[in-house]
């Protein structure tokens, strides 16, 4: 009888340790976000942030990405619905503050929205000067991730070691290849280009990476001459743009510098809108309508851009749909990407905390993991609920962070602006991993 009762002793025995340790194994795998089976999701609500240009130089872009973060909000929002997850998480935009394309007004925008609004995610600027100041002061000081969607200086690669800036649109050491290579088919490998430029993060750096890979491919570099945005007039350095009957002007500035720099260089005489190349500052019809066509028929131009394909389409007539009063600019897939990957970013970290954030942006913009675009938002969710890899593909193309938050790879276009509208001259896809010398 005894032998019997120590029998089912043990055997109960067992079974409860078997149980414990099941259950001990269960914890510890939710802990670590390894057991897909059984986990329940995050809880969070992701509070973001716009710094955007409504006045100033940029302002013809700012309410339009403005847009574009809240359609971001509202997808990602519907689509928590549909997985029945909206109970557990959400997405908001606390604010929105203007620039004014102003470095100070920036900084204090953002400060705002951070210490006020508390936001965990700051989408913005478009100034890669303001990008910078809002980074060293309120982003990286408060640990906030800060995703700028169109700054383009290479400078702020250099904020990459806190993982706390990233950026949507890629850097201008794309810009500058795209512009070598437009302007060699144009004027030849060989030919003298004046380059001018206002005295900023985005104009001194993208003028200097042009002359070295201009010459690097067997260019000549005639006059030089730096800005300040400022400065009541610009005569004297438009002077200095026409000396030498160069081949071609490269003009680096926002749309407010360039009507106030086309006055004097007409002035001073020999320069024409045909020969000259302009950057994606100044990718807007409307903007280089009010500066009037005699400064701007004929120029030509270089931007980063949004490839081809159903997923742009897609876009393009969700944002007219809801943003109906908004003009398409062609930039607003950026910000709408930075709100979706901030989200899918604070997924996969199962928290809107900056630190979690930060730790997987590059993890949900690239492989490994199955690809997903905007159209499959639900189901991207449901794969890192999961504890599953994803690869977000934005609608401003694959992403794929480097280790510096920049994107390894990107569309150009190269543009022209002729009789009120502007046209497409060709688009190519550049990597982070540039051409041999001489190469296009």
């Amino acid at each position: 009888m005894r032998k019997h009762v120590r029998k089912r002793v043990l055997v109960a025995a067992g079974a409860f340790v078997a149980l414990a340790a099941t259950a001990a194994a269960g914890t510890a795998a939710r802990e670590s976000g390894t057991a897909a089976a059984g986990k329940s999701p995050p809880s969070f609500e992701l509070r973001i942030g716009n710094v955007l240009s409504f006045t100033g130089s940029l302002a013809g872009f700012g309410p339009s990405l403005d847009a574009s973060t809240k359609i971001a909000v509202e997808e990602i929002n519907a689509a928590l619905r549909r997985q029945n997850l909206a109970n557990r998480m959400s997405v908001r935009i606390v604010g929105t503050e203007d620039d004014q394309t102003q470095v100070q007004p920036a900084v204090e925008a953002a400060t705002k929205l951070v210490q006020v609004g508390k936001a965990n995610v700051l989408v913005g600027t478009i100034l890669s000067a303001s990008t910078i100041a809002v980074a060293q002061s309120v982003a990286i000081p408060n640990g906030v991730v800060q995703i700028a969607p169109t700054s383009s200086s290479p400078l702020i690669s250099e904020l990459a070691d806190n993982n706390l800036v990233w950026r949507v649109s890629t850097s201008d050491t794309f810009q500058s290849r795209a512009l070598v290579r437009g302007m060699a088919a144009r004027y030849g490998k060989k030919a003298t280009i004046n380059v001018g430029a206002r005295n900023d993060a985005f104009g001194v750096a993208l003028r200097d990476l042009f002359i070295d890979a201009w010459r690097k491919n067997g260019g000549k570099i005639g006059a030089t001459v730096t800005w300040n945005a400022e400065a009541p007039s610009l005569d004297s350095e438009a002077q200095e743009l026409v000396k030498g009957s160069p081949d071609g002007w490269v003009l680096i500035d926002l749309a407010t510098g360039y009507q106030r720099l086309v006055p004097a260089l007409v002035r001073a005489g020999g320069w024409s809108a045909e020969k000259t190349f302009v950057t994606n500052s100044m990718r807007n019809a409307d903007l280089l309508k009010r500066i009037g066509e005699r400064a701007t028929d004929g120029l030509r131009g270089v931007s980063p851009v949004a490839p081809k394909g159903t997923v742009r389409t897609g876009f393009d007539d969700l944002f007219k749909r809801r943003a109906a009063d908004k003009p398409l600019t062609g930039f607003e897939a950026t910000s709408f990407d930075a709100v979706i990957l901030s989200f899918l970013a604070a997924v996969k970290g199962r928290s809107a905390n900056g630190s979690a954030i930060k730790a997987n942006l590059r993890a949900v913009s690239g492989p490994p993991g199955k690809r997903y675009t905007y159209l499959q938002l639900g189901a991207a969710i449901k794969d890192l609920v999961a504890g599953k890899d994803i690869d977000y593909e934005g609608v401003w193309g694959p992403i794929d962070y480097d280790a510096k938050g920049d994107p390894s790879a990107g569309f150009i276009e190269l543009w022209s602006y002729k009789d009120g509208s502007l046209h497409t001259v060709s688009t190519f896809r550049l990597t982070d991993v540039p051409p041999k010398s001489g190469k296009k």
